[in-house]
């Protein structure tokens, strides 16, 4: 599919390289796309892609930015339980003057619209994509929605001659606000990824990230998928570094600090939500890894 935007009302041909989805799901979600850059914002489902090589856990609702460059494959098994909406751009719709190139370079010797655009866009041009994999609050997501919403109105109404730059406004909103909260967030942003992918690990790592909240156990899992304590514990760590329980808590504490940041439930709700036995038992675990407490992560 072509994911450009005919003017209907021109004299002359004239075609924006920028679209908008209505709601997809998983399987219409294609692997690279080599002109545009993706902001996909997952508003349902809990799963684990290979983005790059890597497999990254993808927690709803969750946004991801992905260049022309990057690639991203979702199991088969979990794509119909997977929605989202897809901004695609071109990043000279932004301005004439961008291309992939340098946008990319470094420096001050370029044109100053290219310097300015440089930092919304830091997102797509990062070394380290798996950096711009977001947990987000319902309040950014409906946010993301309604100027998805607007810019898809523009593209598709075009009630206006003013339509492509009402939709470059709306666009342009969402990459400074995308900006703010991966600068805000940096240190959290970074996805649970690992950089083996194998057969066996797929699997495993899509049932732990839709029933992360459940209780799972290590004999529990070796039911799940037909393997023995050892066997199991020795080829997760050889692949991910770590064993199967301690990555699945590292998960959990990982969602659970995005839920302390973004939202106001108690410390309690919090702990119940992401699988922990009780709030004394995340505390204990969260100190462990973030040296704070809950309630002073919340406080910062």
């Amino acid at each position: 599919m072509e994911y450009s935007t005919t003017a209907i009302n021109s004299s002359k041909l004239r075609i924006e390289p920028v679209y908008v989805t209505a709601e997809f799901t998983g399987s219409q979600i294609e692997e690279k796309i080599g002109d545009r850059f993706r902001i996909i914002l997952f508003t349902e489902g809990n799963f684990s892609s290979e983005i790059n090589e890597r497999i990254v856990q993808i927690i709803s609702p969750s946004v991801l930015c992905l260049s022309e460059k990057d690639s991203i494959k979702i199991p088969p098994e979990v794509q119909d339980g997977i929605k989202c909406r897809i901004f695609l751009f071109n990043p000279r719709f932004l301005n004439k003057k961008l291309d992939f190139e340098n946008i990319r370079q470094r420096g001050m010797d370029a044109e100053s619209e290219v310097i300015e655009n440089r930092m919304i866009l830091k997102a797509f041009v990062n070394s380290s994509t798996l950096n711009y994999v977001r947990f987000i609050n319902p309040e950014d997501r409906q946010h993301i929605l309604e100027l998805m919403d607007k810019a898809q109105f523009q593209l598709e109404k075009q009630d206006s001659g003013w339509w492509p730059c009402k939709t470059r406004s709306f666009l342009t909103e969402i990459l400074f606000f995308l900006a703010q909260l991966f600068e805000l967030r940096q240190d959290e942003n970074k996805a649970v990824n690992v950089t083996a992918v194998s057969s066996f690990l797929k699997p495993v790592l899509d049932y732990l990230a839709r029933s992360y909240d459940k209780k799972i156990t290590l004999s529990s899992l070796c039911s799940q998928f037909g393997t023995n304590r050892t066997d199991f514990n020795r080829r997760f760590k050889e692949e991910t570094g770590m064993t199967v329980i301690q990555y699945l808590i590292d998960l959990r504490l990982t969602i659970a600090c995005s839920l302390l940041k973004d939202t106001d439930l108690p410390v309690e709700r919090i702990a119940e939500q992401t699988g922990f036995a009780d709030s004394t038992h995340l505390e204990r675990l969260f100190k462990q890894k973030y040296q704070k407490t809950p309630g002073e992560v919340r406080a910062e």
